[in-house]
């Protein structure tokens, strides 16, 4: 009887508190759900970006191997005499193997527990002293998670088109003879973001600003908008949410990876920008990033209050502070 009242109570605790997550997730309060979700598996997505990092030295994992096969060779054949040597009616005892596991088992988890405990305390200290927010909206998240896939998109589709083996150069934008704008890096990438239909509408012959020109480049590239924006069009051209690097695609002579000293993971290709969009096909769709971001509305910038997301020439999508950023365009690693 009082174990099926435990249950009973189990179970109107359960609805109780499901009935009152959906009530608050009806209203908008989110954070009853955000909260427990994020104690309990929040670590996953630490793991994840922490654990490819880690090179363990391979002779440090051997001696450590090799300690703890000490330790419990040792200490079998000190707990078997110990427990032989004190038998009460002075019969001989027999200590098995499987005892002795399990107490060195318990040594090592009682050692992680403890490096666990420090972590913890460490980590709330921090959480209590940090200005930054436990829990973002997620739907700030969720844009800046999709900007960042994007931004990949536009880096694969630059190193697809450098890879062309009649191109051999990222993508930049080009002039004519007289110095005119024609089209712009963005264009060129279009054949390796899905929109091969646009592509092929576009007469490259002629400028970016013809009127045979004007249907496809007013047509909107999802993989060049940001979902945090509802700016799509500029000028009666689609936008972009994005610029390139105008030492990368505005420079006069073609640009290749090793034209770089700083490295690729210290070059930015493109970023994204949060105010005076220009449109995809604009060849002049480009920034400095001695401009910074989130300042002067010639720079970059990020949505929302975050700061700017960019490509780099090595693939990864970073963010920066002012004096990070002041490094990169300077021609500096950052520390």
């Amino acid at each position: 009887m009082r174990r099926s009242r435990h249950l009973i109570l189990i179970a109107l605790c359960g609805m109780l508190y499901v009935s009152f997550t959906l009530l608050c997730l009806c209203a908008g309060i989110a954070v009853v759900v955000q909260v427990p979700f994020t104690l309990a598996i929040g670590w996953v997505n630490y793991l994840q970006r922490v654990l490819p990092q880690l090179h363990p030295d391979p002779a440090s994992v051997i001696s450590a191997m090799l300690c703890l096969l000490g330790v419990t060779l040792g200490g079998h054949a000190f707990l078997r005499w110990l427990y032989t040597s004190t038998s009460p009616d002075g019969q001989p005892r027999r200590w098995p193997w499987k005892w002795t596991i399990q107490l060195v088992a318990l040594v090592v988890l009682l050692f992680v527990a403890g490096i666990a405990a420090t972590g913890v305390a460490h980590q709330t200290g921090w959480l209590m002293r940090s200005p930054e927010l436990l829990i973002r909206d997620n739907r700030d998240a969720s844009d800046r998670s999709i900007s960042m896939n994007r931004l990949k998109g536009i880096y694969v589709g630059a190193i697809s088109f450098n890879d062309e083996p009649t191109v051999n150069q990222l993508p930049r934008s080009t002039f004519d003879a007289s110095g005119r704008p024609f089209h712009s890096w963005q264009t060129q990438l279009l054949l390796y973001v899905d929109q091969a239909n646009v592509y092929h509408r576009i007469d490259l012959t002629k400028p970016w600003t013809h009127p045979d020109n004007v249907a496809p480049l007013a047509t909107p590239v999802s993989s060049f908008l940001h979902p945090a924006s509802d700016v799509q069009f500029v000028n009666g051209f689609a936008a972009s949410h994005y610029a390139g690097n105008v030492h990368v695609v505005l420079s006069d002579t073609p640009k290749q990876f090793a034209d770089f000293p700083q490295g690729t993971s210290s070059t930015i290709f493109a970023g994204e920008v949060n105010a005076e969009f220009r449109a995809w096909g604009d060849p002049l769709n480009a920034r400095d990033p001695r401009h910074g971001a989130n300042g002067l509305p010639g720079g970059f910038g990020g949505f929302n209050g975050n700061p700017a997301q960019f490509a780099m020439l090595d693939g990864s999508v970073r963010s920066f502070n002012p004096k990070e950023l002041a490094d990169l365009a300077a021609g500096k690693v950052p520390e």
